[in-house]
Formats: C-alpha cells, sequence, structure tokens
C-alpha cells in the first residue's frame, strides 16, 4: 500500500510539473499534437521531462522547397526564438532523437 501512495505522488509531482508545454506563444486553442520526452534545454541544469506542442515546431523539422520558402521559414523561427526567449534548435533535436 505504501509503495502504490509512492507511486502516485510521484506522478502527480510529475504531472503538475509538465503543465506547462513548450509552445508558440501565439497559440489560442489547445496543442493537437503534444509529446513528452527526456532531454535537456538551455535553461535547465540537468535533463528532465518536457512538453513540447510538436505542431508547432513541425515546419521547422523539414527543408524548405525553395528559398522563399526558407526565408519565410527564417523569419518565423527567429520571431519564435524571440518569444520563447531560447533558441529552439535544442527544442527540434528533441523532437528529432
Amino acid at each position: 500500500m505504501r509503495l502504490v501512495f509512492v507511486v502516485l505522488a510521484g506522478l502527480t509531482f510529475n504531472t503538475g510539473a509538465l503543465a506547462n508545454c513548450i509552445q508558440s506563444p501565439e497559440r489560442t486553442q489547445a496543442c493537437p499534437h503534444q509529446i513528452y520526452r527526456l532531454g535537456q534545454l538551455e535553461n535547465m541544469t540537468k535533463p528532465g521531462m518536457l512538453c513540447i506542442c510538436a505542431a508547432d515546431f513541425k515546419e521547422f523539422l523539414t527543408v524548405p522547397a525553395d528559398e522563399d520558402e526558407a526565408h519565410k521559414q527564417k523569419l518565423k523561427r527567429l520571431k519564435l526564438e524571440y518569444a520563447l526567449g531560447q533558441k529552439i534548435e535544442p527544442i527540434l533535436q528533441v523532437l528529432r532523437d
């Protein structure tokens, strides 16, 4: 009985810590595709469980078709990095793994 309580207490703590998913600040509706992965970002002292809205980063995982699309993707990436206050490459690396 004690073991079950300890496990449930741990799950409750982890769920609370993951309440804030990494997503675009412009998102107004619930994220349609959240993933949970173990990783470490710049602002973390050690690896931990991350909640990421994969839908907001999906386009950055593809190679642009032409130069115009590459320019648009770069501008959108810079805007998102500024809004999040961190580089998105570590987030993309977590999504790639």
